[in-house]
Formats: C-alpha cells, structure tokens, sequence
C-alpha cells in the first residue's frame, strides 16, 4: 500500500487542496499520514479542520512514496520552513513524487527544488517561481520529468492527485 505524506499549514490551508487529494490517495488504497507544523488540530482557510497526525520534524522521506504540500493563504508559513525545505530536497534526492498545489510550489521554489524544472502555480506566485528559475508552464496541472507535480488551483485538486497517484503506480 503506498504511503503518502501531506503537508498542510497549521492555520490557512485551502479546504479543498487537503481533503480532495485525502479524500482520493485513500479511496485508491493509500495511508495518508497529515503533516503540519505541529501535531493535532489544524484549520482550513474555509474552515476545516483535519488532525495533524505529526509535526514536520518528525516526517522521514523513506517512510513514504510521494509528499505533497497543500496550498492556500497559509502555505506562506512554510516558505520559510527549513524543515520543509529538507523535505523538498530529500524527496526529490530519493526520486520519489513531490507535489504542490496553488500557492505552496513556493515552498518547492524556496527549497531550491525548481531551478530549470517545469511548473505551475497559483497567478499571484508565478513571479516568485521564476526569479528562482522555474520553467513556468500554462497548464493547469505539470508534471516535471524529476516526478515534481505542480498545479495552478484548488479546482485542480482532482487532476493533480489523480497525476500524483499515476506517478506512484507506474514506479
């Protein structure tokens, strides 16, 4: 069964970018493990709530197959995050499948993980992506070759899991 890391801010994280992709990883046999910066409780932007099951310190790559960031307003408390960041880069060093929606390929972008890959991300970070070297792509969904998955929006969520989990399937 594959096992997947989501990655949420503990306050301000778009509803629909978390349970979506939740919601399908676990109806296609996953186990889904709710990351953020710190355990328990944690509210979404529209008011949902999920139940971090471990703080991002706590998180080891190999545990899982793919880790996908969930975006919205509050993804900007891990722009910064080198915890996140660490968590960026192993992924990808594994070659597993590293995934972000909306407004959270800034935190990939932070990592340092998108220098000359394609991606795409919510319009009001395109600009960020760039002066940090992504090639941006106009599709609403990008799979880059290195198995990073970036999508424009939270009406996206569906795609980009359902890419994320084609991903996973064909390794």
């Amino acid at each position: 069964m594959p096992n997947i890391l989501l990655v949420v801010a503990s306050r301000g994280f778009r509803d629909e970018e978390a349970l979506v992709p939740k919601a399908r990883f676990e109806a296609a046999g996953c186990a889904v493990t709710v990351a953020s910066t710190h355990s328990g409780p944690v509210r979404g932007s529209l008011g949902a709530w999920l139940t971090a099951d471990l703080a991002l310190p706590e998180a080891v790559v190999a545990d899982y197959d793919a880790v996908v960031f969930a975006g919205g307003d509050g993804a900007i408390e891990l722009f910064d995050n080198r915890v996140a960041h660490r968590l960026c880069r192993d992924t990808l060093a594994a070659g597993k499948v590293l995934g972000a929606l909306c407004a959270a390929p800034s935190i990939l972008a932070e990592a340092g993980v998108l220098l000359d890959r394609r991606a795409t991300c919510w319009p009001d970070r395109r600009a960020h992506l760039e002066s940090k070297g992504a090639v941006l792509c106009d599709e609403g969904v990008v799979t880059d070759p290195s198995r990073i998955v970036t999508a424009d929006g939270p009406y996206r969520a569906a795609d980009f899991t359902n890419t994320i989990l084609g991903l996973i399937k064909a390794k």
